[in-house]
């Protein structure tokens, strides 16, 4: 067994020094990190060759070994070379879970001359359709984002990082299987990659398929899908009859391209096996999200950049109906959103900083639920304010929740509208058709003013104009409706989406960040920076009637704990996921500091996603790592944490964050979109990059360890919530443009 500072290791063959012939040849052993470490990937080196492995195959052996508490230790590995005669020195790195390549251990052959040389097969293959056809859209989005970037070059650069071969390790016998998605490139989504395929044994059922990108934690996918396909193909197998899987795979955003899926099989029998590998180059929706361009170029002429680029590499490519299909459906998404849209000159307006206009008397607020989000409480608050000075009220929801009754106490009158037919619009005369039966619906026409909030209520906008009414449109979405929807909604849809942002008499932005997010489309002129808010006095006042150690004990934390705090609806975009593997990492890393604090994830629901985070939360194994359902008795959370933390990888300017600000807790926060304008790196809290749970994990330490530090923070961002974001401040700028929208020209 060989022995580094991080690592312990052993090449079980071939066995270093040996004389071996010219060729291919397997390296196999296995690696295992120090305490603290994780090993994502193995790889070797010769000279500047690289040569990607398989690590990762369960071994018991070393679970006992190493004591690790689990049935199987997940640190063998083998990885293909090709020798070349002479002596060969190869060096065997381990990627850490940090985004580091190591050299764990070194070994030198003798090789000589075979004639031919040795070689056996491993997989292979063309580039498929999804390969082929994500590889062009990744180059059409880079196209329109560098307009300077000639397309033959950038479709060289695009085709040089394919990750091909796409698959390491075919399903070892006797497991049968494909894996289909990740494509060779692969949107990364909120940390997540999805996983589609199938995989069975012929003769032992499945009891589980399980998948990981960074070997510290496995998901179960859904698996015994319908597979028609495995199911005509292996018609003599039974167990291939409901073969299928499908699932999203967590992904550390440090962990550098391309990163490798590896899919393990739980059979009935106990068993567990490693199946396919594959490897896939990401990207994020950062990357997908348009921008002002002054590109235009047809969808052929990328076309053809991107095939001359893969001849030239000498990647194949299959050439099939399913390539022809995909290609088609990209060719339609181009045309509709390749104008060239030049990049705004208008500078963003600051709304007033109180009203000159009388408030308007009928307002009809707009909202996609009556959740207890963020935005749907943002338009409660601002109702409120309104119906305070005057304004009569008129509410108008895609969903029912339960805000619904704090509306109505505000004298509103609340319906809720069927949109179905409106976001199931397949083409522009569909879509004009369902907009038009929500406008005889709403009673748009009664109003003084309409505000629509989110960019998610778009139809009211379109609905609103068709009634001549002027809109007030608020967007908190630091992205767009195009990488919003995605293919959730037919393309008619994202355009009805896109087009009220022009509809719209004033958009408003509560961050500058947000609204650069939308200078690709709409009426730059009329958009208006328009900050949120927190009520100070009143959280004041709630806190001078709590008693925090009481608060601290109904919540569970015990005498000597400290309290983390995750507040925010549970959801991919929120970041829960990547958290907890931080929280993994603390505890592997600094034990006794993780071990006397409580950790909780406040906001869960019933949903998809809150039953994924439960299976991760689950084989992480962290007792102190738990999951509150969400609640209107939220702020007791920020007085009682020590922590409050918003791991979300978008947002704008989250209403979380203001009130932790106002309570005095210290924050720890992602550094997207709106956080850093609303607190500062280092002045009012510590930010970090989104999904990456190295730094995460130290961020979670430095602040636990010293908690002096975040009183500091605390105060400071108290402070600045006092000076730039309390009610009496803010409100009347927002009450300034309503007044200011309702008394300016009509647009159609």
């Amino acid at each position: 067994m060989s022995e580094t500072t991080h690592a312990y290791s052993h090449l079980e063959s071939p066995a270093p020094g040996a004389r071996l012939p010219q060729g291919r040849h397997t390296l196999r052993g296995w690696v295992w990190p120090k305490t603290g470490g994780v090993f994502c990937d193995v790889r070797a080196r010769i000279g500047a060759r690289l040569f990607a492995g398989v690590h990762g195959l369960p071994r018991q052996d070393l679970a006992t070994h190493f004591n690790t508490g689990r049935p199987v230790a997940l640190a063998e590995f083998y990885v293909n070379v090709w020798l070349e005669p002479g002596p060969v020195e190869i060096v065997l790195e381990a990627l850490e879970i940090d985004g580091r390549w190591r050299a764990f251990q070194s070994v030198i052959y003798t090789v000589g001359p075979a004639q031919p040389p040795v070689d056996f097969a491993v997989p292979a293959g063309p580039l498929r359709w999804i390969d082929h056809g994500h590889g062009l859209r990744r180059l059409l989005h880079a196209a329109a984002r560098q307009p300077e970037q000639p397309l033959p070059a950038l479709a060289r650069q695009l085709a040089g990082e394919i990750s091909w071969p796409r698959v390491l390790r075919d399903a070892p016998a006797p497991l049968l299987g494909f894996v289909d998605e990740p494509a060779s490139a692969c949107c990364c989504r909120f940390g997540r990659i999805p996983a589609f395929g199938h995989l069975f044994h012929p003769q032992i059922p499945t009891r589980r398929i399980l998948a990981t990108v960074d070997l510290q934690s496995w998901q179960p996918l859904e698996i015994h899908r319908p597979s028609p396909g495995p199911a005509a193909h292996y018609a003599q197998f039974p167990n291939a009859q409901a073969c299928g899987f499908t699932g999203l795979v967590d992904v550390p955003a440090q962990l550098p391209n391309p990163v490798s899926l590896r899919l393990y099989a739980e059979l009935e029998d106990g068993s567990l096996h490693l199946g396919p590998v594959v490897r896939t180059r990401l990207h994020t929706q950062e990357d997908e999200k348009p921008l002002p361009t002054t590109r235009a170029f047809s969808f052929d002429e990328a076309l053809a950049a991107w095939d001359a680029a893969l001849a030239e590499l000498g990647l194949p490519v299959t050439r099939d109906a399913e390539l022809e299909r995909y290609l088609s459906t990209l060719r339609v998404e181009h045309e509709s959103t390749s104008r060239p849209r030049p990049a705004a000159t208008a500078r963003l307006q600051e709304s007033p900083p109180r009203p000159t206009q009388p408030i308007p008397q009928r307002v009809l607020l707009a909202t996609h639920g009556l959740s207890l989000q963020g935005a749907p409480r943002f338009l409660l608050e601002l109702g409120r304010a309104l119906a305070a000075a005057g304004a009569s009220l008129d509410v108008v929801s895609a969903e029912d929740g339960p805000l619904r009754a704090e509306f109505e106490q505000l004298g509103a009158r609340v319906q809720v509208l069927d949109c179905a037919a409106v976001m199931s619009a397949d083409t522009a005369e569909a879509g004009a058709t369902a907009v038009a039966a929500l406008a005889r619906a709403g009673g748009w026409a009664s109003a003084d003013l309409v505000i629509a909030n989110s960019f998610t209520t778009f139809w009211a906008v379109h609905a609103a104009k068709a009634a001549q009414r002027p809109v007030l449109f608020y967007v908190h979405e630091s992205t767009t409706p195009a990488v919003f929807y995605g293919t959730r909604v037919p393309p008619a849809v994202v355009t009805l989406a896109e087009q009220a942002f022009a509809l719209a008499d004033a958009v408003s932005f509560t961050t500058a960040s947000t609204r650069r997010c939308h200078l690709a489309y709409g009426r730059p002129e009329r958009h208006h920076f328009t900050p949120g808010w927190v009520d100070i006095a009143g959280l004041d006042h709630w806190i001078a009637a709590q008693n925090r150690d009481a608060l601290r004990q109904a919540l569970g934390v015990q005498p000597g704990e400290q309290l983390v705090c995750n507040i925010g609806t549970v959801s991919d975009r929120k970041g829960q996921h990547t958290f907890a593997r931080a929280v993994d990492l603390l505890w592997r890393r600094h034990p006794e500091l993780a071990s006397r604090t409580r950790f909780i994830l406040l906001g869960g629901r019933d949903t998809p996603f809150d039953t994924m985070l439960g299976d991760a939360l689950a084989n992480l194994g962290r007792a102190n790592l738990v999951v509150h359902e969400e609640t209107t008795d939220y702020l007791r959370y920020y007085l009682a944490a020590d922590l409050f933390v918003c791991s979300s990888y978008e947002e704008s300017s989250p209403r979380v964050v203001f009130e932790a600000m106002a309570c005095r807790t210290p924050i720890l926060a992602s550094a997207v979109h709106g956080i850093p304008e609303l607190v500062r790196d280092g002045l009012e809290a510590v930010l970090l990059p989104p999904g990456d749970t190295v730094a995460w994990s130290h961020g979670l330490a430095r602040l636990l360890a010293t908690p002096a530090l975040g009183r500091e923070l605390a105060a400071r961002a108290r402070a600045r919530a006092e000076n730039l974001f309390a009610v009496p401040a803010v409100m009347p700028r927002h009450l300034a443009l309503a007044a200011l929208v309702a008394a300016g020209p009509r647009t159609a």
